[in-house]
């Protein structure tokens, strides 16, 4: 079958003719525009050479993670819903589907998968995979957590948790399609698992009036090799109303409860959705070193008779909102006006140019808002330092190599992070609020917690390396052909509208051509193949 390009063209334009648009060399441009942004959002082949991935010998189409994943609603979500479907059409538990993933990155367990047979789900699996490992490694730290919970949420088939639950922000950062609320955590072997006393105490006890009974945490544990993330041993345990004060203190925090330790689990055990119960909560909870005074939902959303409630809160005073916003505008104004004043003393230093006090001599400042000065003295002190800053940062540039920059990598801010909150734990502020639970505490509260191991996920060079053969041995080479031609196919496509060369757009025109006739014959093929077995 013939690829027709011209009517593909004019298909293009087909509006713009409608609409009685001239087709000339601006609509033309404004058209290939369009055309490329659509061929960039579909991109869908990672071609990185330092990728560890199965797609550097197997053209497979690219997931590209993102915290829209964990919106069931969302286009993102839906688009990979069918990938995922390899998973999650299986139904079982968060162990079960990641038990099923690990089956696949297992060389042991890919060698006796059956030659041809669930294609798609090999292929399918991959791109999970692939999905996995950029969430993991392609995101700076503070994307890569909402990320990595999007990409677990659709994983389970279930949905990230964000906005405010119950009157409060929620403590589970995704909830699995069985309903488990699941707290995640992608942790470094030897760093603890820190969480707030007060927002789990909110959590269990009083959110939206009587609280949730029980949370899962999932810990991934994670493995490096060349600065990526390699490995994962994922680990769960559950924290209930019932084991929440012995878990806490088996795990070495009995110092947040005070001396009221015993009395609190007493009360639990006696737990009821009554005023009386939360009032004498909130009278143990106020004698407890852990939980926040001040903030605490039994402090702020509980009346004097025990009743829940979630207080209104009113926005600001249009009126009041527009004089703040003009009052930043002026601050902005000023903020501009420093940061110039040091920009041009950096280029009177490197051009021997105009002195402070001719710069500022020319300077319009009829309409300088007068905000937060109390004379234009001050102000003239002020556009002087900046200056100066400039000026004197010329003559320092030379002591500072791109080096000392360069070793200041994210990995270090993490460590940095993870520093200060052992800091925390060992005392002072920190220690009040947030409990803090080890690895060999983890495994100490196993009785209480029902602690499990679901084993590892290997996505390290040398088993990707392994895999990859034993997959394209299972794939065949018909198949290897037609996805090394469907990629080929739609890079000359894209080469079609971009290239400036007309010449060379020409011949990715043809090549293109030729590609779709086989991609079509190969696709006539294997379904002649799966309807003759079947």
């Amino acid at each position: 079958m013939d690829i027709n390009w011209d009517l593909l063209i004019e298909n293009h334009f087909k509006d713009k003719k409608e609409k009685k648009e001239t087709l000339s060399l601006n609509t033309l441009m404004e058209s290939i525009s369009e055309v490329m942004i659509e061929l960039e959002a579909k991109d869908d082949y990672l071609l990185t050479e330092d990728a560890k991935s199965f797609s550097m010998s197997i053209p497979i189409p690219r997931l590209v993670p993102s915290e829209a994943w964990g919106d069931p609603s969302s286009q993102s979500r839906k688009e990979v819903d069918r990938v995922f479907a390899s998973v999650t059409r299986k139904g079982g538990d968060m162990k079960g589907r990641i038990a099923h993933v690990a089956t696949f990155l297992d060389p042991a367990q890919a060698v006796k998968k059956a030659p041809g047979g669930k294609v798609n789900t090999i292929l399918n699996m991959m791109q999970i995979i692939e999905a996995l490992q950029a969430a993991l490694n392609d995101f700076n730290e503070s994307s890569a957590g909402f990320v990595f919970e999007g990409f677990m949420a659709a994983l389970t088939g279930g949905r990230q948790e964000a906005d405010r639950v119950g009157g409060t922000l929620p403590i589970e950062d995704f909830v699995t399609a069985d309903e488990v609320n699941v707290s995640l955590k992608l942790l470094s072997p030897n760093t603890p698992i820190h969480g707030s006393f007060t927002n789990l105490v909110d959590y269990l006890f009083i959110r939206g009036g009587n609280g949730v009974p029980s949370i899962k945490y999932l810990i991934a544990y994670k493995d490096s090799e060349d600065h990526a993330v390699a490995k994962l041993s994922f680990w769960d345990f559950l924290i209930s109303r019932e084991n929440f004060v012995d878990l806490m203190v088996k795990s070495g925090n009995s110092n947040l409860f005070g001396s009221v330790a015993a009395q609190m689990k007493q009360h639990i055990a006696s737990h009821q959705e009554s005023n009386e119960w939360k009032l004498t909560m909130k009278q143990l909870l106020l004698q407890t070193s852990g939980y926040n005074q001040k903030l605490g939902m039994f402090v702020k959303n509980l009346s004097d008779e025990g009743e829940f409630f979630i207080g209104a809160e009113a926005g600001p005073d249009p009126a009041i909102k527009n004089r703040q916003y003009q009052l930043m505008l002026k601050q902005g104004r000023i903020s501009d006006l420093k940061d110039a004043a040091e920009e041009e003393g950096a280029k009177a230093a490197k051009s021997g140019g105009p002195t402070f006090q001719d710069w500022i001599a020319d300077l319009d400042l009829t309409e300088l808002p007068r905000v937060g000065l109390k004379s234009r003295g001050e102000f003239d002190d002020d556009m002087e330092f900046f200056w100066n800053r400039g000026f004197e940062s010329v003559s320092k540039e030379e002591e500072v190599t791109e080096s000392y920059f360069g070793t200041f990598h994210e990995s270090e801010k993490r460590h940095m992070k993870e520093e200060l909150l052992l800091e925390a734990g060992r005392g002072g502020e920190g220690k009040k609020s947030q409990f803090s639970i080890s690895r060999g505490g983890m495994s100490a509260i196993k009785r209480l917690a029902g602690t499990t191991s679901y084993g590892e996920l290997d996505m390290s060079q040398g088993n990707i390396d392994q895999l990859v053969k034993i997959y394209i041995e299972k794939l065949g080479d018909d198949l290897m052909s037609l996805l090394e031609n469907t990629k080929n196919f739609s890079e000359n496509i894209g080469r079609y509208f971009s290239a400036d060369d007309r010449s060379e757009a020409a011949t990715a025109n043809r090549t293109a051509r030729d590609q779709g006739k086989e991609i079509v014959t190969s696709l006539e093929e294997r379904e002649k193949e799966v309807a003759d077995i079947n």
